[in-house]
């Protein structure tokens, strides 16, 4: 723009002008930002949570309790930002992958090939999302993200853009056969992407606790075990795990004939075949922590069984457990024969992904839900080691997607079906809500209101969900360890409430309503020493008012 045109400009324009050129990014992805509704009507409205009783689901109070969100992922990190800032330890994802055909909605109209903007809807409508989500990962907290070749770039872009420090790409073999409507190479394979803002800890695959690891590496405590399975066989596992190792005299493993080689097939020693722990690739990737053992009658493979878990993985994993037919469409039929769902992910793809990184009593969040694929994996890996993991999960209701298939499916996996153990009857909590929205007028009205719309969000970020005490402006809830959540929304409430303090005896952590950010410290200067104070709603206005500027 010429000099001369910036005479007119008033000192507010110019500022806001070097405002603009300051964010301008050295590098990194540029498109035309779409608005979008669900994101324009948070100027407005303010996202809230409305708890829908006849979904709970409750098997054991000690178990903990996870979440189904039903609303747009936009309005369910909203809520989040102030329930879970920092709280999540793993984010796994399968968004749209903007194929081209109808496979997703941008303000309530399909994105499909003659959209000129489809490209800059995916990135506007992606980059909103994974800011909201950045904000709630743990300092070493991972973001995983599904995605193939039509928007690989785009995403690592977008990574790019919002400084994320790390990104490993994993490429999966979902479909070895390929994509036949592919043109001209069919595609078998998507990615994992993993990133991080941290420095995270990898957990490893199948920790095991109270065994001997005797030996040691510069990796880690190790023992040797044989790496034939004894208890399945090429029907149960595929052919992926059935192969022959070539060893050689002095115990050398290759794959390929070789002279003076001899093959080792997983046969026990009755002759009956079985299978290996590894499929053939891994096993090629990971030679180095094999070793075999020759002896006159037999030749023996062993592997290095880790302390923390198997090593670090490759970059491309295959092997018949990530087949998204057999493990994602016809696994979910089996569950849910009345429903159909497009493309749902392997249950041990998404296992194997999130296991890397998650604790065993960590948090996962998937907030593009669809099948509630996530939470049934974290449903299968608490089953297979006593573990305390949670998941919340956040799904949208078009084409009933949340009631109709998340949500049963999940219910089926809790509850059991009959012939299926090895997939279902995994006992577990769940709480379902529905996104809603009060008034972002600041008036004291809109305050209020605000307030009697918050339990549910208070209740989720203390993890406090049984009601204990109900009374006419107050009410009290614990959670399975007698951790207690006092929630004031009146100032005829605070008498009331500071009785029945005295009954617990013990710290309760207290809502109270105010106008301002004053907690009402004078009246409960008393019982000082039993209450944690946090005045409502401005804590909850805070937050919206940061992500919605």
């Amino acid at each position: 723009m010429p000099k001369e045109d910036f005479s007119s400009w008033s000192r507010e324009e110019l500022l806001t002008e070097i405002k603009k050129l300051r964010k301008r990014k050295k590098y990194g992805m540029v498109w035309e930002d779409k608005p979008e509704q669900v994101a324009e009507l948070c100027k407005n409205k303010l996202p809230v949570l409305i708890e829908q009783h006849d979904k709970i689901i409750e098997t054991n109070k000690d178990l903990p309790v996870n979440i189904l969100i039903e609303g747009d992922n936009y309005h369910a990190l909203s809520v989040l930002n102030y329930t879970h800032k920092n709280k999540i330890d793993v984010i796994y994802i399968d968004p749209p992958y903007n194929t081209r055909a109808k496979d997703w909605k941008y303000n309530n109209d399909y994105v499909d090939e003659n959209d000129d903007y489809r490209h800059s809807k995916w990135l506007s409508m992606m980059n909103k999302r994974i800011i909201l989500a950045k904000n709630l990962l743990r300092r070493d907290g991972v973001l995983i993200a599904t995605i193939d070749d039509h928007e690989l770039l785009g995403l690592l872009g977008l990574l790019e853009g919002v400084n994320a420090k790390n990104i490993g790409i994993v490429s999966i073999c979902i479909k070895p056969e390929g994509r036949r409507q592919s043109k001209y190479i069919m595609e078998a394979h998507e990615y994992a992407l993993f990133v991080t803002w941290g420095t995270p800890i990898t957990r490893g695959l199948n920790v095991d606790f109270g065994l001997d690891f005797p030996e040691k590496d510069p990796v880690s405590n190790f023992r040797w075990e044989g790496l034939m399975r004894r208890d399945a066989s090429r029907e149960d596992r595929g052919s992926d795990y059935w192969y022959a190792f070539h060893v050689s005299k002095e115990g050398k493993i290759f794959f390929e004939p070789g002279k003076g080689t001899s093959e080792v097939w997983p046969i026990n020693v009755k002759g009956i075949e079985r299978v290996w722990l590894w499929d053939k690739q891994r096993a090629k990737d990971n030679v180095g922590e094999l070793s075999a053992v020759v002896r006159k009658e037999r030749i023996t493979i062993y592997y290095k069984r880790r302390e923390l878990g198997r090593v670090k993985p490759t970059s491309f994993w295959h092997g018949s457990k990530y087949n998204a037919n057999a493990y994602g469409t016809r696994l979910l039929k089996t569950i849910l024969p009345e429903t159909n769902f497009d493309y749902p992910k392997s249950l041990y793809s998404v296992m194997d992904c999130i296991d890397l990184f998650l604790p065993k009593n960590g948090i996962v969040l998937d907030y593009f839900a669809g099948s509630g694929t996530t939470g049934h994996a974290v449903l299968m890996l608490n089953n297979e080691d006593k573990g305390s993991r949670k998941f919340i999960v956040c799904t949208n209701n078009e084409n009933k997607i949340a009631e109709g298939v998340c949500y049963p499916r999940i219910k089926r996996v809790i509850k059991g079906l009959k012939g299926h153990d090895d997939i279902t009857g995994m006992p577990a909590n769940l709480k379902y809500y529905k996104t809603d929205f009060v008034d972002a007028s600041p008036t004291d009205k809109s305050k209020k209101m605000l307030v009697d719309k918050s339990t549910e969000m208070l209740c989720l970020k203390e993890y406090c969900f049984e009601e204990v005490k109900k009374g006419k402006e107050y009410r009290i809830f614990k959670d399975s360890q007698n951790k207690h959540l006092g929630i004031v929304y009146d100032d005829e409430g605070i008498e009331d409430i500071k009785k029945e303090i005295r009954k617990i005896n013990k710290l309760v952590v207290i809502y109270v309503f105010s106008l301002d950010e004053n907690a009402r410290e004078e009246e409960f200067e008393d019982i000082k020493h039993l209450v944690e104070l946090k005045p409502i709603p401005a804590v909850i206005l805070n937050v919206y008012k940061r992500i919605f500027k």
